[in-house]
């Protein structure tokens, strides 16, 4: 009977390693709900995973090691991340020597960050990826918000985060989308799109940056409609009801090519 126990655990550790690469991220109610557990053994499966280094352990979850998300970013790289480069080019191009830009979290906020040629600048954000991207640069003027750090999206958020960004006037936000339906952006966190609403209210240009596979996705928290909206930087065609939305308030919309690999 211990064998069968402790050979149940081992599968469902593994099974929650699985959800992880996946989703990246699971929470003490996910465990229970899929696996049918009590609290208290989804929190010692947590434990257990995160004393073997196969998860971080964080507030209410687990999420997967950086390491390990760095190794899924690599091996993805040929496909969303050319898309995304492309994005990022055009996004940068935008930007003017002397401008004042607040950067959003997001990997396509990040390719944005790296592919600025913009000198001087001032920047502001509450990505830990796009802060070390940016601090290598000459001529730059970082400041990075406070806030309670978020190990999943390696990301600043909170009301700390929230208040300094609010002491702040931009000429430029480049905001990444987590969905785009034809009724606006959504969030899955209300946390996030507060967090989100304030960075545009600081902004006199918003510029949202989102792959095509943020299309016909939507998310339980109502971020904006596209009256907030500036512009959208994609990939590809948004999807006709989207499109149609989009013109209808008048937000333009660049597609950016991604360049072919030989």
């Amino acid at each position: 009977m211990t064998v069968e126990i402790a050979l149940t655990q081992a599968r469902r550790l593994d099974a929650i390693c699985e959800h992880l690469a996946q989703h990246y991220r699971i929470r003490i109610e996910d465990i229970c709900r899929l696996f049918g557990v009590t609290r208290d053994t989804a929190r010692r499966d947590i434990v257990r995973l995160d004393a073997e280094g196969r998860v971080l352990r964080v507030r209410g979850g687990a999420v997967l090691p950086p390491q390990e998300r760095q190794v899924r970013q690599y091996a993805e790289r040929d496909g969303a991340a050319s898309a995304k480069e492309a994005i990022g080019a055009a996004a940068a191009a935008l930007i003017r020597d002397g401008d004042r830009v607040l950067f959003d979290t997001s990997t396509t906020v990040v390719e944005v960050a790296r592919a600025l040629t913009a000198s001087p600048l001032h920047a502001v954000t509450n990505s830990i990826d796009v802060a070390e991207t940016l601090g290598k640069r000459e001529g730059m003027e970082l400041h990075l918000t406070g806030g309670q750090f978020n190990p999943w999206q390696r990301s600043l958020e909170g009301a700390q985060a929230r208040l300094g960004i609010a002491q702040f006037r931009f000429d430029k936000l480049i905001l990444g989308a987590c969905a785009i339906d034809p009724q606006g952006l959504t969030c899955p966190s209300g946390e996030e799109a507060d967090l989100k609403r304030t960075m545009m209210r600081q902004a006199s240009q918003v510029i949202v940056v989102a792959d095509a596979s943020k299309f016909g996705k939507a998310f339980l928290h109502r971020l904006c409609t596209f009256e907030g909206v500036d512009l959208l930087i994609t990939d590809a065609a948004p999807p006709a009801a989207v499109m149609a939305a989009l013109t209808a308030v008048g937000v333009e919309v660049v597609i950016a090519v991604a360049t072919a690999v030989s």
